[in-house]
């Protein structure tokens, strides 16, 4: 053990933060939702209780309290769904505790914190599913990965459009022809005539 203590405090404070990897550490997962958060448009918002940790006197508690005095009573009407508790403390810091259906729980210290950052944090509480942070394995992930894998502009389109440059005369004049509205009624007009009198 006194080798690694010898090791740490030999190597200048860059390495020492580059010496431990945080792999070992951090969890990981791949992304993930909740897949039924809600039925077509019916959105379920996961944070159910929020407590607010406050002392009435304490210095660090200045900004959660000017949030109580003024934004309290708009969040609880916007939010109807989450439940709010105040909880003083006597000569402690203030502390954001968000309570999510799936039984997880979001501790934030708000030390400190001024009104806006309190009201970011307490904002950042409610757009979450309550997950601790993971480290993602990958940007994305599918249950059930497809042979053609991942949908690109290039996808279904032919090669030689990769060696083209762009903006290519060739392309433009065959995907978006070059015709007006009149002239694609008029077009229709003169076919209904050809069929009518055939």
């Amino acid at each position: 053990m006194s080798q690694f203590l010898r090791r740490i405090t030999s190597l200048p404070i860059q390495s020492i933060r580059s010496f431990h990897s945080f792999d070992e550490v951090t969890p990981a997962k791949y992304i993930s939702t909740r897949l039924k958060n809600g039925v077509g448009s019916r959105y379920v918002c996961q944070l159910q209780r929020l407590t607010i940790q406050v002392c009435k006197e304490f210095r660090t508690s200045f900004g959660t309290r000017d949030w109580i005095a003024n934004d309290l009573i708009k969040f609880a009407r916007e939010h109807p769904y989450v439940v709010v508790y105040v909880q003083p403390r006597r000569h402690r810091a203030p502390n954001l505790v968000g309570e999510y259906l799936a039984g997880d729980r979001q501790w934030i210290p708000l030390s400190n914190c001024d009104r806006e950052k309190v009201n970011w944090w307490i904002h950042s509480l409610l757009t979450q599913k309550g997950d601790p942070q993971w480290r993602l394995l990958k940007q994305m992930h599918t249950d059930s990965p497809s042979v053609q894998g991942i949908w690109t502009p290039f996808t279904n389109k032919p090669i030689d459009r990769i060696t083209r440059t762009y903006p290519d005369k060739d392309l433009t004049e065959m995907e978006y022809p070059q015709i007006t509205a009149t002239q694609q009624i008029q077009e229709l007009f003169e076919q209904q005539k050809l069929n009518k009198t055939s």
